[in-house]
């Protein structure tokens, strides 16, 4: 399927949104048929795209654990003092990156909790509106009929 202007226009829109590019998103901007884009990712191994900040942090911590690894593996285990600040330094950014994706997880739940339990007051709020309008409502109607 070859993309008119407008969803080409649509695809890159969403690209720069930060949408994850798959092969579909990205036959819509190029114009090219999705067919054509996924033979090529598979012929090249593009490497798959990147979801949310979480998912590149967790990349991150895990490639710099690897680097630590290949560090130990070259070095047989014997550090020496800069190589032992450089493990050091990695693995406190690791641990920092593990607490910065925690703390981002659990402000996500917070978040969804807060929202639950706001939409309930608010639904007590209306029922509690459309109560009193009845009442309201019955009130004025005995009066009418009460009449002069």
């Amino acid at each position: 399927m070859v993309a008119n202007a407008n969803e080409r226009w649509r695809a890159l829109r969403a690209l720069h949104e930060g949408a994850p590019a798959d092969a579909v998103l990205l036959a819509a901007a190029s114009g090219c048929a999705r067919s054509t884009i996924q033979r090529r990712i598979e012929r090249e191994g593009w490497s798959a795209p990147i979801g949310d900040g979480d998912e590149l942090l967790e990349r991150l911590a895990d490639t710099l654990v690897a680097q630590v690894e290949a560090l130990r593996v070259e070095t047989q285990g014997a550090f020496d003092k800069s190589q032992i600040e450089l493990a050091a330094s990695i693995i406190r950014t690791v641990e920092k990156i593990r607490d910065l994706t925690r703390s981002a997880g659990s402000q996500k739940v917070s978040h969804i909790k807060r929202d639950e339990e706001m939409a309930d007051v608010l639904a007590r709020i209306d029922r509690r509106i459309i109560e009193l309008a009845r009442e309201y409502a019955r009130v004025l109607g005995e009066n009418e009929c009460d009449g002069p």
